[in-house]
């Protein structure tokens, strides 16, 4: 196994665990709100926190193996602010929380958007990122449009989100998996795309 397979292996792991957690905490702060919300994005912020400083570590182990490092990084720093806006938004004015949120999801439909370019070829890959991006581009838009919100509805549909969120990067966790495990990594590592 070559150092670049071992790191996407470990880092298919991170992807998957993350995703349980946030489709788990997602879950719970939906059906039990009063009790659970505040506790359930406080933990969401510090999973995603923790998990995009360690994706950042794979990222850069890796940039001397793979041209595409800097989709990792760019995904490590995406969960970074993730966890810090969980964390964070309940703190500070609704309409400055609303344009950091706004800015969260115009960044990750960026990298959604990058990903599909590189993985053009594979169509089965390319249409669920250019949606992903596009959903996150909407949800961006109606953050900022929608007057009539309040910190606790931006809560309530972070746990949404989150739940959504946990679901995308447990199919981007399984299908890293398989693409590994089918494909032997080329001069670009383990990130190069295949046509299969």
């Amino acid at each position: 196994m070559t150092p670049t397979t071992r790191e996407m292996r470990r880092l298919s792991h991170t992807i998957l665990w993350r995703g349980a957690v946030l489709v788990a905490l997602g879950i719970g702060a939906v059906l039990w709100s009063e009790a659970y919300l505040i506790a359930a994005m406080l933990a969401a912020g510090l999973v995603c926190t923790l998990s995009g400083l360690y994706e950042i570590s794979i990222a850069i182990s890796m940039r001397r193996q793979t041209t595409r490092w800097w989709l990792i990084l760019a995904d490590g720093l995406a969960f970074i602010v993730f966890g810090m806006l969980s964390v964070g938004t309940p703190a500070v004015m609704l309409r400055l929380a609303l344009m950091a949120v706004t800015g969260w999801f115009l960044f990750y439909a960026g990298i959604a958007w990058s990903t599909a370019a590189l993985f053009w070829s594979i169509t089965r890959i390319r249409w669920p990122l250019i949606a992903w991006g596009c959903l996150n581009v909407g949800l961006g838009m109606l953050a900022v449009l929608y007057p009539a919100a309040t910190i606790l509805m931006l809560l309530f549909f972070g746990a949404v989100y989150a739940a959504m969120f946990g679901i995308w990067e447990m199919a981007v966790g399984l299908w890293l998996r398989r693409h590994l495990r089918s494909h032997a990594p080329s001069s670009h590592g383990a990130f190069a795309p295949s046509a299969s």
